[in-house]
This record gives C-alpha cells, sequence and structure tokens, in this order.
C-alpha cells in the first residue's frame, strides 16, 4: 500500500506560538522538532498496518521545517521551497498511485474562533476560499483535491476545533487525533508528547486497516474555486495570472480543467498576490 502524508506545523503537538512555526522565532527548532515527532508517530503507525511506501510532503511555511535526519526510517521525505514546488503542500500526490492520504498538524480555516493561528494557506493574503460557494480551510480544500485523484483521508491530527472541522468535511468515520484544546489564538491546553504520540500511531495504524470504509471527499464538478483576498492590490497582482479571473474587488476566480490544474493555478496566483514589487514599482 502507498500512503501520501501532508504535514504542517500549527496543529503540532504543543506548538502554540509563531516563535515556534518562523525561521525567525526564537523556539522554530523547538516546533520542528515537536513537528517531525508527529509525523514520525503517524508513519510508525501506517508502518505497522503495512504501508509500502510513505511519501512525507512537508507543507509548512518554508517547507523544510522536518528534521530529515530524525525522520523515521520507513518515510520519503519531499522537502524543498514552495517556490520549487508547484503543488506545495500536495506536491508529489500524484506521482504514483495512493491508496490513503494523512493530514498532521493541520489547523482550521481562516476566521475560525477557539484555533490555533487559523488561516487558509497563506494568512498575509486570504480572507476566504471557497469551493462550490462554501468555505473551506486546508483540511476540506486538500481532502477535496486529493479526493479528486482518487485518494481518501483517513486521518486528520491537530487542535480540537480543527478536528471538529475536518469530521464535518470528511464525515464521523475519520480518525482524528485532537492533541491540544485552543483556548485563543496563541494559547492552548497542551498533552504532551508521551500521551499524544502513541495515539497518533494507534489512529493511523487503525485508520490504514479500516481503509475499506473510507471515502474521498469530491465536491461536485465543475468545482467554482474563489478566493477574497485582504487587500485589493493583493487581487490586483493575483489577477495577472494565467487561468485567474477577477470577479470583484478583492475576488478571484481560479479555472482549470480538473481540480488538480485549479490547485496548481491557485497556488500560482497566491504567489503572484504575495509578490512585492522592486521600490520603484511602488
Amino acid at each position: 500500500m502507498n500512503v501520501y502524508m501532508s504535514v504542517d506545523i500549527e496543529g503540532i503537538t504543543g506548538v502554540v506560538h509563531a516563535d515556534m512555526m518562523g525561521a525567525t522565532g526564537r523556539e522554530y527548532d523547538r516546533g520542528r522538532w515537536l513537528m517531525t515527532a508527529d509525523a514520525n508517530a503517524a508513519i510508525e503507525g501506517l508502518s505497522q498496518a503495512g504501508a509500502d511506501y510513505i511519501l512525507v510532503c512537508d507543507g509548512h511555511g518554508p517547507m523544510r521545517n522536518l528534521f530529515f535526519e530524525d525522520m523515521h526510517p520507513a518515510s520519503h521525505l519531499l522537502t524543498g521551497s514552495g517556490d520549487a514546488k508547484e503543488y506545495c503542500q500536495l506536491e508529489g500526490a500524484d506521482s504514483r498511485e495512493f491508496d490513503a492520504a494523512v493530514l498532521v498538524g493541520y489547523h482550521a480555516m481562516a476566521k475560525t474562533y477557539k484555533a490555533i493561528h487559523p488561516h487558509t494557506i497563506a494568512g498575509a493574503a486570504v480572507a476566504e476560499l471557497r469551493v462550490n460557494g462554501k468555505p473551506h480551510g486546508e483540511t476540506g480544500l486538500n481532502a477535496a483535491v486529493l479526493g479528486s485523484l482518487g485518494i481518501p483521508v483517513i486521518l486528520v491530527t491537530g487542535d480540537k476545533t480543527t478536528m471538529a472541522e475536518a469530521r464535518e468535511f470528511l464525515g464521523e468515520q475519520i480518525e482524528t487525533v485532537a492533541v491540544k484544546e485552543s483556548v485563543g489564538r496563541n494559547a492552548a491546553i497542551c498533552r504532551p508528547p508521551s500521551a499524544t504520540l502513541p495515539e497518533i500511531t494507534a489512529a493511523a495504524e487503525r485508520a490504514l486497516n479500516n481503509l475499506e470504509h473510507a471515502k474521498p471527499y469530491t465536491p461536485p464538478g465543475p468545482w467554482r474555486l474563489e478566493v477574497d483576498f485582504l487587500t485589493m492590490p493583493q487581487c490586483d497582482r493575483a489577477a495577472r495570472t494565467v487561468n485567474i479571473e477577477r470577479i470583484g474587488p478583492v475576488s478571484i476566480n481560479v479555472h482549470g480543467d480538473t481540480p488538480w490544474e485549479q490547485y496548481r493555478n491557485l497556488w500560482a496566483g497566491l504567489r503572484s498576490a504575495l509578490y512585492e514589487p522592486a521600490a520603484w514599482l511602488g
């Protein structure tokens, strides 16, 4: 069996503050260590359930967070800058036939109350993302894109609020592990790795053993994939991207022949939106 894994950091055991999430943060290496531990716990469970090949995509920020030297020996790590990855958080999901997918350390969508650093893809730019008129975060969106490839998401880990979001989109049968309970954007009631890691391992093993009950999340197509930006200049820049249609002052519609193409075009538009022009063009 082949399993695809996408790993983010905001929903990782013990991670609560930006200091632990980015390269300039004084506790970034601590966050990276915790991120690697959660990923390895899931890999261990998948391995115990008989996974033959596990591709792990580092899907947070610089996308070079996971400590390669400490990765579980059953894994293959896809790491490197998002500028070099057309599909960013889902890079490599089309590289072979995957039987299942796992989302580790995921966070709630933008504007969610009582969640650790809720946002959708790019918090500095995206106010809301919608699939067929329904707001989606990274859990729902990425599960839908994977579903369009025939890949069901079988496990999601993160904070308690995000686990409720995962069940809303993916159904009550989805395996979830709530590693913490947010009390605000930068604070949570956390359980230690000694408690969460065995739970993640057990949930991953159980999820893969019950694969016959898993169903891909597949919103009806063709998708209408829309994004509202925080500012008009961001929308200005995104709208110059191929396959991006401007539909309002801060809104775009992302085109593509398939959801997989739309996802690639979405990331292209977001890169353009986040690009800061040279000072003499400002």
